[in-house]
């Protein structure tokens, strides 16, 4: 969620503030609670455990009850991280109201919290209430992400400490939904040796020398796009040379000549070609970001020159124009107001003599809109426009907008393209269907009107488009490969010649000229880091033009194989095997993916696999049931899975490599990230003596927390969706909990590794500090890492910690000299 700016006049307000400090929580009878005070409660008080956390000084956090204009109460003087008050407050409900950011000019600015569910909370009498952390997350002066999280455990903490003597009092967590856990908890405590703070947290043992080092194999690809011009002769490749350092680099496919011909501090946006002697773009800078055109031409002596063209600041590319290069489509913005017009970019002189005017405006007839699509010949066709909590696609005809469809309305349909003419959307729907098929919705009546492609039990991933937006093919997944299947005959044969070059890699023609006759084709595999070449259709040559990561050009990677097998209730399943070089069995690492419902591995290049088998480890990944790309049925019936059927799905993987292939039952563990996490504690929990060790990686430990301290929980709608597809925690508690490894955690005999990022928005921390504490309690000492600027996912160090780490790990269970059964206790 994002806060609304007000700016006050400290000056102005400076005695109102300090009524306010005073006269607010004598009005509400608010009282603070100083720390080791246990304070008497009349019958019509509770208690409030207040929880802020910042990542900049505040200067007060503004309380209000029962709507009240003047509040219940003031939290002042709130430094960075997280900050704990603790009152004595009248029973009725509370809603946090507005944030003020510390400054020391004569201008205070501050976030006004929506009026809404979700900073609203009930104090009830005789005990402690905690609404969750207050999350706030500045972005300059101007916008902040703000939220509620629940960290019970870290705030049951700081109450021991602060005020040890309110242990017997009631606690409970007031959010949305249920959480059982600080009852639990408690339970917990008074059976066990529970450490009274969140105990230090060793890391794992440092791994012997290393076959490949980390930050080679695990560096990121430098390739993240290319774009081929219209005419077929340049080719603009944005890559990564490292950190904070993004280039774009333009290659002439008639003489071989390379440039850098722009570099950036972060990734560039809005690519594209405008005609072919025009390549535009967009990069983030401090304060905003900029618009640039790269436009080329030839001198009297026929070299090749380059020109940079400044766009209007504060403005955005919206669309090119096929048939007249030289003008875009653009946004800028009066006074505030969108204003889309065409800017002419042919030269700076051009652009600096435009001056856009709000009679010229092509965005006429609406309000509220934020976003705009045109048809193939410049006429804007589509707006999304904002509607109450939701937004609208509204579609022009003539003069007039007509709403199409409610983007709340469009969970089972992905529109993709509009159509040269603007008169149908392209969209991937699986409503109502077996699976996702390629269809075209007909604007004007309001329905599909026919399916370009469906193939039984195979999702489509994407279109594969013309030069004039006229769909040519699909691409899908079959046996983990990126297949493209062409509707025309002629490419099609081109493409089967092409993938027969290249037998078992993943090939794809991610360019084309206008007429067809050049390409660019990518080509990757399980063993194979990505490759770009150039194809002379004409000609029938293929030269490599790049590649991803050519320091490992050297580096011998291992192959990956399909597994096909059948769940124990039958259903048809697929996995992937990597199998080291080498003679006699293989230690098994199984990594279960994340999602799980609409994930899926396949047989791309992953760097983490190919770590792995270097150490000389087997990597087992299972496209358990609810993975993408095998249909809806399919997707569906993991839904009900969590815990239970996906897990024997992969059971059922393991049997089937055991038996067949050479590895060693005898040292296996699993590893896994978000679900795969969890399912890696999961799979300890149901199965204690089949593993020597399992790590989890900003994994979910409780499914009910799930829904308070996920970004997934933040708002009405999103929370719905949580229970469409994870199940309803109202209703569904005790199933939750029976399939939550937290509230099984004397069952986890095996070793464990948890890592974690503090910023972890989707899977908040507090599933590893609830984690970790009770593997303590039981005696099983977890290693693990934390990462203090990660959120869900990790960056280049970060990710060569978080492996040399499951490196350490892993050789201490998994190597010969390793023990011969899992440990009971700490590894």
């Amino acid at each position: 969620m994002t806060g609304k700016i007000g700016g006050h006049v400290a000056r102005t307000l400076c005695a109102l503030l300090c009524v306010f400090a005073f006269v607010a929580p004598a009005m509400a009878r608010m009282q603070l609670v100083k720390p080791g005070e246990v304070p008497v409660l009349a019958p019509d008080e509770g208690l409030v455990l207040m929880a802020v956390d910042t990542s900049q000084e505040l200067a007060r956090v503004t309380l209000n009850k029962d709507g009240q204009y003047f509040g219940a109460g003031v939290m002042t003087q709130i430094q960075p991280g997280r900050s704990y008050r603790l009152y004595v407050a009248p029973v009725g409900d509370y809603a946090w109201k507005k944030v003020t950011l510390a400054s020391n000019a004569s201008v205070w600015y501050g976030y006004n919290l929506e009026d809404s569910d979700e900073y609203r909370f009930h104090v009830e009498a005789g005990r402690i209430t905690y609404p969750g952390d207050l999350l706030i997350r500045p972005h300059g002066w101007w916008r902040s992400e703000n939220g509620m999280v629940n960290r019970a455990l870290a705030a049951m903490d700081w109450l021991q400490a602060q005020h040890p003597g309110l242990g017997k009092i009631p606690f409970a967590y007031s959010g949305h939904y249920p959480d059982p856990f600080p009852a639990f908890y408690r339970q917990v405590q008074a059976t066990h040796s529970v450490p009274a703070s969140e105990p230090v947290l060793a890391e794992p043992p440092a791994p012997g020398k290393l076959p490949v080092a980390a930050d080679v194999l695990l560096r990121p690809g430098r390739l993240r796009a290319a774009y081929l011009n219209p005419r077929g002769d340049l080719l603009a490749m944005e890559t990564w040379e490292g950190k904070d350092k993004w280039q774009i680099e333009m290659v002439d496919l008639v003489d071989s000549t390379r440039v850098v011909l722009a570099t950036s501090v972060t990734p560039f946006d809005d690519v594209q070609w405008s005609g072919s002697d025009a390549l535009l773009f967009s990069a983030q800078v401090v304060g905003g970001h900029l618009e640039r055109v790269l436009r080329t031409s030839r001198d009297a002596g026929g070299k090749r020159r380059w020109s940079v063209i400044e766009l209007p600041s504060g403005g955005t590319v919206l669309d090119v124009l096929d048939d007249q290069p030289d003008l875009v489509l653009y946004v800028s913005y009066v006074h505030g107001d969108p204003l889309v017009h065409y800017l002419p970019i042919g030269s700076q002189a051009l652009v600096d003599a435009d001056r856009p005017r709000m009679r010229e405006r092509l965005n006429i007839g609406l309000t509220d809109d934020v976003n705009w699509m045109a048809d193939g010949r410049g006429r804007l066709r589509l707006a999304t426009v904002k509607r109450d909590d939701d937004y609208a696609l509204m579609y022009r005809q003539g003069g007039e907008y007509t709403e199409v469809m409610r983007f709340g309305d469009m969970q089972d349909f992905e529109p993709v393209a509009l159509s040269y003419e603007g008169n149908e959307i392209y969209a991937i729907t699986d409503k109502e269907r077996g699976q996702r098929d390629l269809v075209v919705y007909d604007i004007a009546s309001r329905k599909i009107s026919r399916t370009l492609f469906s193939k039984p039990g195979v999702d489509v991933r994407s279109p594969i488009f013309g030069p004039h937006r006229e769909v040519v093919g699909v691409r899908y997944y079959r046996d983990g490969h990126l297949l493209s299947e062409y509707f025309g005959a002629g490419d099609a044969r081109l493409a089967a010649s092409i993938s027969a070059a290249m037998p078992g890699s993943n090939v794809i023609v991610a360019d084309r000229s206008v007429d067809g006759s050049q390409a660019v084709v990518w080509v990757d595999a399980g063993d194979k880091p990505g490759q770009l070449y150039h194809l002379d259709v004409a000609r029938h040559s293929m030269s490599l033009v790049a590649e991803d990561r050519p320091w490992l050009e050297k580096i011998d990677l291992a192959p990956a194989q399909v597994i096909s097998y059948r769940s124990r209730d039958g259903l048809p399943l697929q996995a992937f095997l990597t199998l080291p070089p080498g003679q006699g069995k293989r230690p098994l690492v199984v990594m279960p993916h994340g999602g799980p419902i609409g994930v899926a591995d396949s047989l791309h290049f992953d760097p983490e696999t190919q770590f792995l088998a270097s150490l000389g480890y087997a990597v087992l990944r299972v496209n358990f049931r609810g993975s993408d790309g095998y249909g809806r049925a399919f997707r569906e019936a993991g839904k009900a899975g969590f815990g239970t059927l996906i897990e024997d799905d992969i059971d059922a993987a393991i049997n089937k490599v055991v038996a067949e292939q050479p590895v060693d039952a005898q040292r296996m563990c699993v590893v896994g990230a978000s679900y795969g996490g969890y399912s890696s504690l999961v799979m300890a929990m149901r199965w204690p003596e089949r593993f020597r060790c399992v790590g989890s990686i900003a994994g979910v430990a409780d499914r009910i927390l799930f829904y308070t301290a996920s970004d997934g929980g933040q708002e009405a709608k999103s929370r719905e969706r949580l229970e469409r597809v994870l199940g309803d925690p109202r209703t569904e508690a005790a199933q939750m909990q029976d399939t939550s490894p937290l509230y099984h955690y004397d069952r986890i005999k095996t070793p464990v590794l948890l890592a974690h990022g503090l910023e972890d928005r989707r899977v908040d921390y507090e599933h590893m500090r609830r984690m970790q504490r009770l593997l303590v309690a039981a005696g099983n000492v977890p290693v693990g890492m934390t990462f203090k600027d990660a959120g869900h996912g990790f960056e280049e160090d970060d990710e060569i910690r978080l492996w040399t780490g499951v490196a350490g790990f892993l050789q201490a269970h998994l190597d010969p000299q390793a023990p011969t059964k899992p440990a009971s206790g700490a590894p």
